[in-house]
């Protein structure tokens, strides 16, 4: 009589291993129209929530810094991942059928590639973040998405000394006392007086999660809270 062989813990989680990485693969590896649309579609709204929700978040916890590596990875996943399945992968497997093999050294194919300068691209978008990575939702959220008064307009310009400055000005000024303008912990600005405009430069700006920024509390006469404005320097437009 032959003896069945019992499976030990270990050999039964390395097949169970073993079926979900091929499931995986097949996955991945799928070319159907259907499953490429599906599967670009997938990613493309994953990264979008990835990069908008790491930008909120790092609106009010200023000193993460890993919320720039997510924001970045779920910035370039919109463009990398359609990209990735719907030209990439179609594109390896007819090489593949044809035998032509683009590979690195023998070893890296074409998908390991691709994959290779996706987190590159992370990382040095992480590092030094672009204008278009960062979206200033706290001051969407604190505004209420509606413009009402009092309003803030800023331009940018340029000083003698070749200095890049931003003015503001209040559109309404009524119900607010005092201006404090402030990046960062440091106070640059506190105007008491009508009309309430101000002039600050680029230098005296801190960066928060790449990018330099600055806030705008317009206070009552009680000192109490009227409106609050988060502005980053490469949103202003030039004047």
């Amino acid at each position: 009589m032959s003896e069945t062989h019992a499976d030990t813990p270990g050999e039964l989680f390395a097949r169970t291993l073993r079926g979900a990485w091929n499931t995986l693969l097949t996955v991945y590896y799928a070319n159907s129209l259907s499953w490429r649309t599906l599967k670009s579609g997938a990613l493309f709204f994953f990264g979008f929530f990835v990069w908008a929700g790491s930008n909120v978040l790092g609106s009010y916890f200023t000193e993460t810094w890993l919320l720039r590596y997510t924001a970045a990875y779920g910035f370039v996943l919109v463009v990398y991942g359609p990209f990735h399945h719907l030209v990439v992968i179609p594109v390896y497997q007819r090489l593949r059928r044809q035998g032509t093999h683009l590979t690195l050294g023998g070893h890296l194919h074409l998908p390991n590639l691709s994959l290779g300068l996706f987190l590159a691209l992370v990382v040095v978008l992480g590092t030094y973040p672009v204008g278009p990575m960062t979206i200033d939702f706290q001051s969407t959220l604190e505004d209420g998405g509606v413009d009402v008064a009092p309003g803030l307009t800023c331009v940018k310009g340029t000083a003698p000394n070749g200095t890049t400055t931003v003015h503001c000005h209040l559109t309404e000024s009524e119900g607010v006392d005092r201006v404090v303008v402030a990046s960062g912990d440091r106070t640059l600005v506190v105007d008491r007086e009508p009309p309430y405009e101000f002039t600050i430069r680029e230098d005296e700006l801190q960066e928060v999660t790449g990018t330099k920024r600055f806030r705008v509390d317009l206070l009552a006469e009680d000192g109490s809270l009227v409106r609050r404005y988060t502005r980053s320097l490469t949103m202003i437009e030039e004047g």
